[in-house]
């Protein structure tokens, strides 16, 4: 097992800026979750997420994994994080982020305390705010598909200095990424709308890497096109 490489915070969400979206993916075959890496590497994509699969041969997964995300200059994180036991076992493992589901004060301290980016879930304006009482300054906004853009802008409006991520009910289309990211979030998680799950049923990897490609492209493009809209606006 290895500790995570230093990486600063703000420089880790810069790259989350940048490339719009968190991929996240999970799978029993190590070499689908090698061939995602790659496809994403491919595809100018430098950040990924390993879901994590709740037991030790997932760690020893992502500890494999991170050494060839090393190879490939991607940042690598875990998400679905449920305890600080688990966070701390993932960060030793090489862990980036730490992605979790709901709020959990030991998760934080053990982000914390190794300068990982904690990433918690957040279903109210009061989860936001004890989020940022425990240090975070990145949040999901979970479940997107309830909550909608509308509590991203709330939750910016009212806490500028922090940054959201809408999972759940984020889909490829222009409509709802556009509504997204005009909200003011940071980027979007994806998973299964980037690695549908007939195509890596059958290893499609051409077809997935076709779907990646477009898909971040897109979001790259309307990003940018709502920063020159804005600005233009001021």
């Amino acid at each position: 097992m290895h500790r995570s490489e230093t990486i600063t915070l703000q420089k880790l969400k810069s790259t989350l800026g940048r490339n719009g979206v968190i991929p996240f993916f999970n799978h029993q075959n190590i070499d689908c979750v090698l061939e995602v890496m790659k496809i994403l590497k491919r595809c100018e994509c430098d950040v990924f997420e390993f879901s994590h699969q709740r037991d030790a041969r997932g760690i020893r997964m992502f500890s494999w994994l991170a050494d060839r995300a090393k190879e490939f200059d991607i940042t690598i994180g875990a998400g679905t994080v449920l305890d600080a036991s688990q966070a701390n076992r993932y960060i030793r493992a090489g862990a980036q982020f730490i992605a979790s589901p709901f709020l959990h004060e030991d998760v934080a301290h053990a982000c914390h305390d190794n300068g990982v980016l904690w990433i918690p879930g957040c279903t109210t304006l009061a989860d936001v705010q004890q989020a940022k009482a425990w240090g975070a300054t990145t949040v999901i906004v979970i479940p997107g598909n309830i909550l909608g853009p509308d509590f991203v802008k709330q939750v910016v409006t009212i806490h500028p200095e922090l940054t959201c991520i809408p999972s759940g009910g984020v889909t490829l289309s222009k409509n709802n990424l556009e509504s997204w990211f005009d909200a003011g979030a940071l980027c979007v998680r994806l998973g299964d709308a980037l690695f549908t799950r007939d195509d890596v049923l059958v290893k499609d990897w051409t077809k997935i890497e076709s779907n990646v490609y477009n898909a971040l492209q897109g979001i790259k493009q309307l990003k940018s096109s709502i920063l020159r809209t804005k600005s233009i606006s001021i």
